[in-house]
């Protein structure tokens, strides 16, 4: 029997222990996505307390995919040297960090020049809420999140998780709810 402060392995990665913190919202990005003090502190706090593995909150691969204020973004190259500050302080503690890419769909949150969309349109109590993503928008995403784990790569991760629940992007094609 395995305890739960034993290191352990997972495809590869060395894991001091088997505390896993799970992709979580910390709205400690700034308004774009870009990685803050805040969020370094955060991952650092998180990284020094022993837990094993660090799943980070989900991350919009895309800007019309982000589904709340100040959440991570992993939509640039811009983004890089932001997200490998957070690799570089949980690998300084001896911890392990994964990126959770996501996309909000037709639950994004939205702007004129960066409006929801999804498999079909949404409408609200009347209002359209989200578009229907067309053939290029369903191929530019896709695109999307092939680039964000390139970045993901290249800013230190080890490793990546998809996030495909909630009722976000990849759930909605899933399901008519």
């Amino acid at each position: 029997m395995t305890g739960l402060f034993e290191t352990t392995e997972l495809n590869g990665m060395k894991i001091k222990n088997r505390f896993v913190r799970s992709a979580t919202y910390e709205a400690m990005a700034g308004l774009d996505g870009t990685v803050q003090d805040q969020l370094c502190g955060y991952m650092d706090e998180l990284s020094r307390g022993e837990v094993g593995l660090i799943i980070t909150g989900h991350a919009h691969v895309t800007r019309e995919g982000q589904a709340g204020p100040r959440q991570m973004g992993i939509y640039s190259d811009a983004m890089i040297d932001g997200l490998k500050r957070i690799t570089s302080i949980v690998h300084q503690n001896g911890g392990v960090i994964a990126v959770q890419l996501a996309h909000a769909g037709q639950h994004g949150i939205g702007t004129d020049k960066y409006a929801a969309f999804g498999p079909s349109d949404t409408f609200e109590a009347g209002v359209k809420k989200a578009s229907a993503m067309t053939a290029d928008d369903i191929k530019r995403t896709v695109i999307a999140f092939g680039d964000a784990a390139e970045r993901a790569v290249e800013s230190g991760f080890d490793g990546i998780q998809i996030h495909a629940a909630h009722g976000y992007m990849l759930g909605q094609f899933l399901s008519s709810h």
